[in-house]
């Protein structure tokens, strides 16, 4: 059911490879390294659209800190701990290295290329590529199906025409950034094959808020903020602390990243989330509110949009103003201790509904994928098809931000190469 029966033609290579994204690429590297013959096909016009975007185009390529702690950030890290041990961290960067890209750890142990261009490792993975003489490789070719004889999987039907292989690798990610490819036809290709999909939703990407902010501090970041997220009844569900980006929709940045990962199933199951920014969580809300009286009294004689300009940088007083409901041009002598619970609560409770996700257009990874009990561990084969393999963001497994996504990509393509 859902398979192409019909007699094996002439192969065109030992492996086909669908999609050249970073794990498309990777597996076909490794492909090479093994004296393979390999076709790789991408339905876009460019290979490696998403991975030249990534990390703002400065490409987080991995993270450098230690097995343990590592594991720790991923999905699931019993089905990843094979992948990672076949090809971890410390072999990336030196597979990145061997190719004279010069590398950088920076805060996080986030690792970047020094050169700060995600084009320098698109172009060190396509290389090899674009030179060696066993490797085909198409453009604007996109695969329909999968052929199936006799539950083994032995070629594609394209937009071209079909072409046969002993292997086949699914490396066309998730649903992120459809713009650079990845609109989820490997998920139409696999549940074709009986592969069950855990819903993909977008994941490592901002939450909107029922406020939102205005127009005007849109991409204001915010360093240094305690944010909460509670349920309705006041529980709490995640606390981080770190820096955040103002959004119209609501809000984004690293931080929110992290955390929109944590509560996605919750915000898709229609849960009702609301989340507080502490903007000054190193005091507590007692002391605080003394300070604004204090403040008022010292500077009373100032207008209240000087004397605010303490806790707040130029740029947000508009919005605490209008917010507030304080006018600008009130002497601080005028404030009331009114005035001052409404700054204390802007500043330390404020509490807004979520009401989403951000869309798959700013999306960096995809949460959900092909169910991870149908794919071998030990070698990236569907546990369905017979020499077929998945790979990459394909799969239903994903991480913290940081670098771990595309090491999950690099691992697991890496893993599936060698097993061929």
């Amino acid at each position: 059911m859902g398979t192409i029966e019909i007699k094996q033609s002439r192969q065109n290579a030992d492996v086909i490879v669908i999609g050249a994204g970073a794990s498309g690429l990777m597996a076909a590297n490794i492909l090479l390294k093994r004296g393979k013959k390999i076709l790789l096909l991408e339905k876009k016009h460019q290979a490696g659209l998403k991975l030249r975007i990534t990390g703002k185009g400065r490409c987080n390529v991995t993270n450098a800190c230690e097995k343990a702690e590592y594991l720790s950030h991923i999905s699931d890290k019993n089905f990843f701990k094979n992948a990672f041990e076949s090809f971890d961290n410390r072999d990336l960067m030196h597979f990145f290295e061997q190719k004279g890209i010069e590398l950088v750890v920076e805060r996080g142990k986030r690792v970047f290329p020094k050169s700060g261009k995600s084009l320098d490792i698109f172009f060190a993975l396509l290389k090899e590529i674009e030179q060696n003489p066993n490797v085909t490789f198409i453009k604007n070719c996109s695969v329909t199906s999968i052929i199936v004889q006799n539950g083994k999987a032995i070629g594609v039907k394209t937009t071209q025409k079909c072409f046969y292989a002993d292997n086949i690798i699914v490396a066309t990610g998730g649903k992120s950034y459809p713009r650079t490819g990845s609109n989820g036809d490997g998920y139409m290709l696999l549940r074709a094959l009986n592969h069950t999909i855990i819903e993909p939703i977008p994941a490592l990407v901002g939450l909107k808020t029922m406020d939102g902010y205005s127009y005007k501090l849109q991409n204001l970041g915010i360093k240094n903020c305690e944010i909460v997220v509670t349920n309705d009844k006041h529980e709490e569900i995640t606390r981080h602390f770190g820096d955040i980006t103002l959004m119209q929709y609501g809000v984004s940045g690293p931080v929110i990243l992290t955390i929109s990962r944590e509560i996605a199933r919750r915000i898709h199951k229609k849960e009702r989330l609301f989340l507080t920014i502490d903007l000054k969580y190193r005091i507590n809300k007692e002391k605080l509110y003394d300070e604004i009286l204090q403040t008022f009294a010292q500077r009373r004689t100032e207008n209240a949009a000087s004397v605010l300009r303490k806790w707040f940088i130029k740029p947000l007083l508009e919005d605490v103003l209008q917010v507030c409901k304080i006018n600008p041009q009130v002497s601080a002598y005028k404030l009331s201790q009114r005035d001052a619970k409404q700054l204390l609560w802007y500043m330390k409770n404020r509490r807004q509904k979520i009401v989403g996700l951000g869309g798959w257009d700013e999306a960096i990874i995809t949460m959900g994928g092909v169910n991870l009990r149908e794919i071998d561990d030990k070698t990236m084969q569907s546990k369905k098809v017979r020499n077929l393999y998945v790979v990459g963001e394909l799969l239903d497994l994903d991480a913290d931000t940081g670098g771990y996504n595309l090491q999950i990509a690099f691992s697991t393509a890496h893993l599936a190469a060698q097993s061929i």
